[in-house]
């Protein structure tokens, strides 16, 4: 029962020597469909409306760049900024066994404490690595319990610890000021899913939030600020507050010998809560294997777990509930022949075909699925046809995941087609570059200056 300790220990003690080849590899594919991320997402209103608010604070300690914009302010106003943009519109990476979102709470935080230190690419990396685990070994310690009670465990719950482990390591705490750091971001958990629901755009801005307060804890810890010692497993801590039923094992299992948060995160192909992304992959088999158009559909049914069911049964009335309506984006699929950036729009959500189609969607809890979530995030989608036939297909893995990975073509494809949106060929080509080789960059100083 020393959970939070031994997880500060781990932070602290991690050297760049440890890590594995391929978790170095990996770490570095993260950094990039992240940064790619920010700076295609950053265009977008509600990004606009967040950088906006960051700039009437005024500039204060110039530490760290907000992407795209170029703008230079303290390091936890900017990764509020650019943590927001990461995870503003639905495209961030995904842990699946901890139902988890790190990439766009720990890179952002990384760039920002990494650009303040003036630190080098390994450390970089270092940094990211922490983050990660410690952010989705404790999602999924509370995995699914906790959003079933309908916090936003995968983000802005978990998100803090992640921030904290990042900048803890970033300034070399030892165990026992990590643990402090650890122990103020357990305050900083907050977020509601009712966004699910009711839509809205403050779920854009649930990772600025958490990694703000990440930094802010480990930046507070180093002034002397302490925090209880068993902050995720004592009897008022984090996980007996946040859900039902926890694993605490699942903090520390295999600590420091297997990475399983770095290799276990997938990259996102579509635009759409994560949780339909397998029954996107069943259709589009279905559609390639039977010919379905849109016009010969009766019924569309969309087998998922438990969780799944409560989290993508929204109404689309605007473009976050369109994301989280696996009929919406069923519905899109079979229409428009994909769920990107250029799909999710105001034109598609009052598409009156798009719309009729996904009335014809139904959701259902599939016995089979919900047993083996949250190892898999499978679905099983069944169309029935006018003529009277049935199509069904189920797919455990859905493309982007480490078991179902993208091509390398295609994963430099969304990087392309996000940044795009702020930078040339070239400027994406050097950013390529960078971060291929972050591990021999003495400081981050040619990494935001292309993304700004």
């Amino acid at each position: 029962m020393n959970e939070s300790r031994d997880l500060a220990r781990f932070v602290s003690e991690l050297k760049y020597e440890n890590l594995p080849s391929e978790v170095i590899a990996r770490a570095k594919d993260l950094i990039l469909d992240q940064v790619g991320i920010m700076m295609g997402i950053s265009t977008l209103p509600w990004s606009k409306a967040i950088y906006e608010y960051v700039r009437d604070w005024g500039v204060g300690k110039p530490e760290a760049t907000i992407a795209h914009y170029g703008y230079k302010t303290n390091a936890e106003n900017a990764v509020f900024a650019n943590s927001s943009f990461g995870h503003g519109f639905e495209i961030d990476d995904l842990y699946v066994r901890g139902s988890s979102h790190p990439g766009c709470i720990v890179v952002p935080s990384a760039l920002a404490m990494g650009e303040k230190e003036s630190i080098s690419g390994r450390e970089v990396i270092l940094a990211v690595v922490a983050g990660y685990e410690v952010m989705g070994r404790i999602n999924s310690a509370i995995t699914p319990s906790c959003a079933l009670r309908g916090f936003h465990a995968p983000t802005s719950v978990t998100g803090p610890f992640g921030a904290a482990a990042v900048a803890g390591k970033i300034l070399n705490f030892d165990p026992d000021l990590m643990l402090n750091a650890l122990s103020i971001a357990g305050s900083h958990s907050s977020g509601v899913t009712e966004y699910d629901q009711g839509g809205g755009s403050v779920k854009r801005m649930h990772a600025g939030m958490a990694a703000h307060g990440g930094l802010r804890s480990a930046l507070i810890a180093q002034k002397g600020v302490t925090g209880p010692g068993t902050i995720l497993e004592g009897k008022h801590g984090f996980c007996q507050a946040f859900a039902d039923e926890y694993k605490l094992e699942e903090i520390t299992d295999q600590l420091g010998k297997d990475f399983r948060v770095v290799m276990g995160s997938g990259i996102k192909a579509y635009c759409a809560c994560g949780a339909m992304h397998s029954g996107i992959d069943a259709l589009r088999q279905l559609v390639s294997e039977y010919g379905i158009k849109a016009v010969d559909v009766a019924e569309i049914t969309f087998g998922t777990n438990r969780r799944a069911i409560h989290h993508v049964e929204a109404k689309p009335t605007d473009i976050t509930s369109a994301q989280f309506s696996a009929a919406f984006g069923l519905a899109l699929t079979l229409i428009r022949g994909g769920n990107g950036f250029k799909d999710y729009t105001e034109e598609t959500l009052r598409d009156p075909k798009i719309l009729a189609l996904a009335d014809k969607v139904k959701l259902e809890v599939d016995k089979e699925v919900d047993r083996d979530f949250p190892g898999t995030r499978a679905a099983r989608v069944t169309v029935k046809l006018k003529g009277g036939a049935t199509h069904s297909a189920k797919v455990d893995h859905c493309k982007g995941t480490p078991q179902n990975p993208l091509t390398r073509a295609e994963f430099e494809e969304k990087f392309r087609g996000l940044a795009s949106l702020v930078a040339d060929k070239n400027r994406m080509d050097e950013i390529i570059k960078i971060v291929n080789g972050l591990d021999t960059q003495k400081d981050l100083s040619a990494l935001v200056a292309l993304m700004a």
